[in-house]
């Protein structure tokens, strides 16, 4: 593994993406790596080459990947990013938060993320593409996301960073987002958790 740094997380050449994707189809990562925490994967992609890619990914259910694999580093957040909080009103998830999971721990609190639950994948993945359905958008509950650049700063990006359009936003290239904060309406927890049953 010449010139790439040695994390305390893992990383693995030429691993196969395959078995991460939901479609089950695809070549291998010239570099996997999972990062411990935040502060591991900022001192990674501080010390990683400049020219080397990189591409997070979430956990595989909107992704393709081609034959031939991906070069550079893939990311794939784990246990270390999978938090979720609600203080007060506001929900504090974790980029590998699964939808589903956010929106339920959300509902036991009376906070309307139900629009979340029926959207296979992770936070991070949900701000990245503005998933939305049944009306509503990740913009229109956002408050702000933790990020770390691709020369390893941690940064947090407001709505006018991100300017959220149609299943997309403009976050840069080699970005990370690690966690997301949003402000939903306050409900009657059984009500929220009987509408997503619904759904």
């Amino acid at each position: 593994m010449t010139d790439i740094p040695i994390p305390r997380g893992s990383i693995a050449k030429d691993r196969p993406l395959s078995g991460l994707t939901w479609l089950r189809v695809g070549g291998p990562a010239e570099y996997l790596f999972q990062p411990a925490d935040p502060e591991d994967l900022a001192v990674f992609l501080r010390d990683l080459p400049r020219d080397m890619p990189v591409f997070p990914i979430g956990v595989g259910s909107n992704l393709i990947v081609r034959d031939g694999g991906m070069r550079g580093v893939v990311v794939r957040l784990g246990r270390g990013f999978n938090h979720i909080q609600i203080d007060g009103a506001t929900v504090i998830a974790g980029a590998a938060a699964l939808d589903a999971h956010v929106a339920r721990k959300a509902a036991d609190a009376g906070l309307d993320l139900t629009f979340l639950r029926t959207i296979p994948g992770s936070i991070g993945g949900a701000v990245r593409m503005n998933a939305g359905c049944y009306g509503a958008y990740t913009a229109d509950y956002f408050i702000s996301a933790d990020a770390i650049t691709r020369t390893g700063e941690k940064v947090t990006l407001g709505p006018d960073d991100l300017q959220f359009a149609y299943r997309q936003t403009a976050l840069p290239d080699g970005y990370v987002i690690t966690a997301a904060r949003f402000a939903p309406p306050k409900g009657e927890a059984q009500a929220l958790h009987a509408r997503m049953e619904d759904q």
